[in-house]
C-alpha cells in the first residue's frame, strides 16, 4: 500500500508512526528543510481541558505507541484579569516544547520512526499524489488545502505576537492575561522553557499584522513586563471546522483538518490523534469521520466557550476569576474528574439560547 503524507508536523509524522507498525512505509513530504515549529515556543497540554483523559503523556505512550517527554508539568496555573489574580496549584497539565530542538515534539516523534522516508523541501501537490498513491493525508498545519477543497468554516481569526525572554521563571508555572485592552477577544500566556528562558505570547482577535504589533507593546506597558527578548515572531492563527474530512483518498489531519481548539488554540494533542486516526482508517477501512469524531465533538464544546468568552468583558473577568478562586468552585473545576468542557459548554450553550430570546 502506497501512502503520501503531506506535512511532517505532529499530525503527519503520527499517522507515519501508526502506519509503520502495519509494516507501511510512507512518504512524508515537508516543504520546510527541518521537522519542527518555525517558531520557537512553548504550548501547554492542560488536564481541565482533556478529560476525561486524565494524562495526555501516559495516554500517548500506552494507546498510540509514542513516547513524549515534556518539559515540565504545571503545577501551578495563574490567572490574571485587570484586577483579579487566580492561583491553582495541583498536576494541571504538561509543557511541551515546540521548535526545532531535539527535545521538540516533532523531532522526538521524528526519532521514533524506522521505515518512513522523510522528503524535506518538497511541497507535495494533493492533486498529483492523489493518482499516484493510494491513499494521500494532508496534515500542512494551516487550512489552506481544506480552504482550497471547500470544506473549511472559520470559526475565529486571530494574529499571533510572541517572544522568547529571558529572566528568572518557575518551571512549573502556567501564567495566562485576559484583558480587553489588549488581548480584545484573545489572551496572553507565558510558559517557561526553563528556570532562565520562557515563551511570552499574545493572542488578538479581529487584528492585522500592523495592529498586533501595536496591542503588543500596550500589553507590554500595561503589565510592566521588561524581560530582555532574544527573538521574536508574529503569524496568523485561524481557528475552525472542517467537514467532511476525507475525500475520496484524501484525509484531512491535524491543523489542516480542524484540529485546533477554538477556546485556547492549542492542537497538539488534536494534530497527534487524527493523525494515527487517519492511519487507522487507511489500515482498518474504519469511517474516518467516526474515528475522529470524540475530537470534533470536544472543539464543538470549546466553541460554547469561546462564544461565551466573547460576551465577557474586563469586569466579568473580574468575576469569573474571583468565582474560580472560591474553594468550593475550585474544588470541582480542578480537583474532581468533573468533565468541566462539556458541562460548561452545556450551560454556556443554554444561557447564549436565553439571551438571544431576550
Amino acid at each position: 500500500m502506497k501512502v503520501a503524507i503531506i506535512g511532517g508536523g505532529l499530525a503527519g509524522l503520527a499517522c507515519a508512526h501508526e502506519l509503520e507498525k502495519h509494516n507501511i512505509k510512507p512518504v512524508v513530504y515537508e516543504r520546510n528543510s527541518y521537522i519542527g515549529d518555525q517558531f520557537s515556543h512553548v504550548s501547554a497540554i492542560l488536564e481541565i481541558i482533556g478529560r476525561p483523559i486524565k494524562d495526555h503523556i501516559t495516554y500517548m505512550r500506552q494507546e498510540f505507541g509514542i513516547d513524549i517527554k515534556p518539559l515540565n508539568t504545571i503545577n501551578n496555573l495563574t490567572h490574571l484579569s485587570p484586577n483579579k489574580k487566580t492561583i491553582i496549584k495541583g498536576n494541571l497539565g504538561y509543557l511541551l516544547n515546540r521548535s526545532k530542538d531535539s527535545t521538540a515534539v516533532a523531532v522526538q516523534i521524528l526519532q521514533q520512526l524506522k521505515n518512513t522516508e522523510i522528503r524535506l523541501n518538497e511541497l507535495g501537490d494533493y492533486e498529483s499524489l492523489s493518482k499516484n498513491y493510494d491513499h494521500v493525508v494532508v496534515a500542512t498545519g494551516n487550512s489552506s488545502f481544506a480552504d482550497e477543497l471547500g470544506c473549511w468554516h472559520i470559526w475565529l481569526d486571530t494574529y499571533v505576537r510572541g517572544a522568547t525572554i529571558a529572566g528568572n521563571f518557575d518551571p512549573n508555572t502556567l501564567t495566562a492575561w485576559v484583558n480587553r485592552d489588549f488581548c480584545k477577544r484573545g489572551y496572553a500566556y507565558l510558559t517557561p522553557f526553563s528556570e532562565k528562558k520562557a515563551s511570552l505570547i499574545l493572542i488578538t482577535t479581529d487584528v492585522t499584522e500592523k495592529e498586533i504589533d501595536h496591542y503588543w507593546e500596550l500589553f507590554l506597558y500595561t503589565e510592566n513586563l521588561k524581560y530582555p527578548i532574544i527573538e521574536e515572531f508574529k503569524l496568523s492563527h485561524r481557528s475552525g471546522s472542517v467537514y467532511p474530512n476525507k475525500l475520496g483518498n484524501i484525509y484531512l489531519a491535524g491543523n489542516a483538518g480542524g484540529a485546533i481548539d477554538p477556546f485556547l488554540g492549542f492542537g497538539q494533542y488534536n494534530s497527534i490523534f487524527t493523525g494515527v486516526m487517519a492511519a487507522r482508517s487507511i489500515v482498518n477501512g474504519e469511517s474516518y469521520e467516526d474515528l475522529i469524531r470524540p475530537i470534533i465533538k470536544r472543539n464543538l464544546d470549546m466553541l460554547q466557550f469561546r462564544k461565551a468568552y466573547d460576551l465577557v468583558g474586563n469586569k466579568g473577568y473580574d468575576l469569573l476569576f474571583s468565582a474560580i478562586g472560591m474553594p468550593g468552585i475550585k474544588h470541582l473545576l480542578y480537583y474532581t474528574p468533573i468533565n468541566a468542557p462539556r458541562l460548561g459548554a452545556a450551560i454556556f450553550k443554554r444561557a447564549l439560547k436565553l439571551i438571544g430570546k431576550q
